[in-house]
């Protein structure tokens, strides 16, 4: 029975990891011929345990050689436990040192010591090692693990071993491995009459024969041909298995180590990321602002700058100018953006390893909150992303995810929100309704608005970022036009810039966020010519005697020409007015209800459209064009727009050359 558990080796070179594996799995992991002739491993090694309970886990080899520390840490990223060898001939050593590091840094959960090479030593000298080895593991994620001396020649504490192993099954609880498909590639190869196969550590989700999946980052598509676990043809693989997959319509030549196979559709590149960052007691000189490291993210690696977000170093706020100077002192963490320079692919969670880029050094790890983060762009926004990363760090769990999303990008559709999300459909769809429901019954729990038909989510910071801007805007007009009532959603719809990394919001879901501010009384909804329109909430209308002197005089004036409706341009050169003056006028009687402007740019007031329903209503035969003008005495210019207006508003309706008098009222 296969059980998705993943026990990996520890430890420095020539300490018998390797010995120690075929020991207890009969299955020699140096499958290369380069590691035969040189008698070290180089690349990871794959093994399949059988317990006495019938259950198989896998144990991954890793090289102890301080060159080969990538693909250590590429090995411990999936490790639900390990096993750290030291041979009790050396007792601790440098990489015995860093590999430890790296799990702790990793997250192993926990594991055993294999004190190998037991039958080369005497008990006095095994004692000291064991005494060593106890000093070494306190504090760290081994803490209490067992000691087991052993041999791989002799086979002298195997049984032990196995025995351990099985405690720690019975003990760890499996990984939850919740979200969408997500392997990181390990191995990778052409197999004769099937093409590309890679293998890896499923690390989160599911997939079985027949699946869509995508090679990411490159986004190449393809589907699942076959499976194997261990070796042996499987139909589905889950998290916490090794797994082999064969993909159609992959070529070899369209992956490589370092790439992940992911749920189709489910995950986005990134050059972004921000975490929560450990630095080693060991790293000497801590990790600078902007340093360049590198990277080991599942199989990942790759070189990397550090921006560190904490304003502070313990002595206060530090300057913009003095930034480069900030870092993060030895023991010492907090949380970070890390910007790699090529495009990646990591799960939300991931555990990450940082080194020096040269010498090549382990001096720090952590944990990746955001994996397809907004990049800083201001000292303000900085402090509010140690905010969203401090709270992540507290919570971290899908609705917790969620909310961070939304306040990292400030503004998001629920298909962005899924985009992001690395969540399978149905998991995501079943996470958004709790989110809702939650922010309906409290939302000042997640501090989001949820709004429009789109689902929308804004963060509170964005929501009164973008109320400063609506409120500015109409504080701007009432002083620029205090005759007049406010601005529709369409004028008040820039104010979404002040919202930097918003997603694109209809002008429908819009009106819907403009809603929400009427309804907490931020601002006041009003109706201007049947458009519903937005003013100050505490606006009163107050035009001066000056401007109120050319309304009587335009509207005087537009009266005066009858039919023949004037323009703008006209009325300016009968009043002797400035264009910008005679603009405002005629909005001010457009609001009022008393004008308006139809085909031509003429302005039909309200007495001329009443007095011409009263014509058209009392006419007798056909209502034509031609009709009409001789009624009215007006030309054809001014007759065909009034009746085209007229039609709009289903006053009247064309039938050919012919109208007909629909309704006696309104316009």
């Amino acid at each position: 029975m296969e059980y998705p558990f993943i026990l990996g080796t520890a430890g420095h070179i020539d300490h018998g990891k390797t010995s120690l594996v075929k020991a207890l799995t009969g299955v020699d992991c140096d499958r290369l011929e380069e590691e035969k002739r040189r008698g070290i491993t180089i690349e990871l090694g794959f093994a399949p345990l059988s317990l006495p309970s019938g259950k198989t886990v896998s144990i991954i080899d890793v090289p102890g050689h301080e060159r080969f520390i990538r693909q250590m840490a590429a090995g411990a990223s999936g490790m639900d436990a390990a096993m750290l060898v030291i041979a009790a001939t050396e007792s601790v050593m440098p990489q015995t040192r860093e590999h430890l590091d790296i799990l702790n840094l990793l997250g192993v959960r926990c594991g055993l010591v294999a004190l190998t090479k037991k039958d080369l030593v005497d008990n006095e000298t095994l004692e000291i090692a064991v005494s060593e080895i106890g000093e070494l593991i306190a504090g760290s994620c081994l803490s209490g693990a067992v000691i087991i001396p052993v041999s791989s020649t002799s086979g002298e504490g195997i049984p032990r071993i196995v025995a351990e192993i099985e405690n720690l099954l019975n003990t760890v609880p499996p990984r939850k491995g919740s979200g969408a498909f997500f392997l990181p590639i390990d191995r990778l190869f052409n197999k004769k009459g099937f093409g590309c196969v890679v293998t890896g550590t499923v690390w989160q989700g599911s997939i079985a024969e027949g699946d869509e999946v995508q090679i990411m980052p490159s986004g190449v598509a393809g589907r699942v041909r076959s499976l194997q676990i261990h070796g042996a043809k499987a139909a589905a693989a889950q998290s916490g298995q090794r797994a082999a997959i064969n993909i159609s319509a992959v070529s070899l030549d369209d992956v490589e180590r370092g790439d992940a196979v992911c749920a189709k559709g489910a995950f986005i590149p990134t050059r972004c990321i921000s975490a929560h960052l450990d630095v080693l007691p060991s790293a000497r000189e801590g990790i600078a602002h902007w340093q360049r490291l590198r990277l080991h993210a599942g199989t990942v690696d790759v070189v990397a700058r550090i921006s560190l977000l904490r304003l502070n170093s313990g002595e206060g706020e530090v300057s913009a100018a003095t930034a480069e100077k900030r870092r993060y002192a030895p023991g010492s963490g907090g949380p970070v953006q890390i910007l790699p320079e090529s495009e990646i692919t990591i799960t939300a969670g991931q555990r990450f390893v940082v080194r020096l880029y040269s010498p090549l050094v382990t001096i720090g790890g952590g944990r990746v909150l955001l994996p397809n983060a907004s990049l800083v762009r201001s000292r303000a926004e900085r402090a509010r992303k140690v905010e969203i990363l401090s709270n992540l760090v507290e919570q971290f769990d899908p609705l917790a995810f969620l909310a961070a999303l939304v306040h990292d990008r400030e503004i998001l559709s629920a298909a962005a929100l899924s985009e992001l999300s690395q969540m399978e459909k149905t998991a995501f769809a079943e996470c958004l309704d709790n989110l809702s429901r939650e922010l309906s019954a409290a939302p000042d729990t997640r501090k989001i608005i949820e709004f429009g038909k789109g689902r929308f989510f804004i963060s509170y910071a964005a929501f009164d970022a973008a109320v400063q801007a609506v409120q500015s805007m109409l504080k701007k007009f009432h002083a620029d036009h205090p005759e007049r009532t406010g601005l529709d959603a369409e004028k008040l719809y820039p104010a979404l810039e002040a919202v930097q990394n918003g997603d694109t919001v209809s002008g429908g879901d819009f009106k819907d966020l403009l809603a929400v501010m009427a309804g907490r009384k931020i601002i006041a909804q009003v109706t201007v010519q049947g458009k519903i329109c937005y003013c100050s909430a505490d606006f009163s209308r107050a035009p001066d005697e000056k401007f109120m002197a050319l309304i009587s005089r335009a509207s005087a004036a537009i009266t005066a020409a009858g039919f023949n409706l004037p323009t703008q341009a006209e009325l300016e050169a009968v009043l002797g007015v400035s264009g910008a003056e005679i603009k405002r006028a005629t909005a001010y009687l457009r609001e009022q209800e008393d004008l308006r402007s139809i085909d031509g740019g003429f302005l039909f007031s309200r007495a001329a459209r009443e007095k011409l329903l009263t014509v058209l209503a009392a006419m007798q035969g056909d209502i034509t064009v031609a009709t009409l003008r001789d009624v009215i005495g007006a030309s054809r210019k001014y007759t065909v727009p009034m009746l085209d207006f007229f039609d709009t508003l289903g006053i009247t309706r064309r039938e050919g050359d012919k109208r007909v008098l629909i309704k006696s009222n309104g316009g």
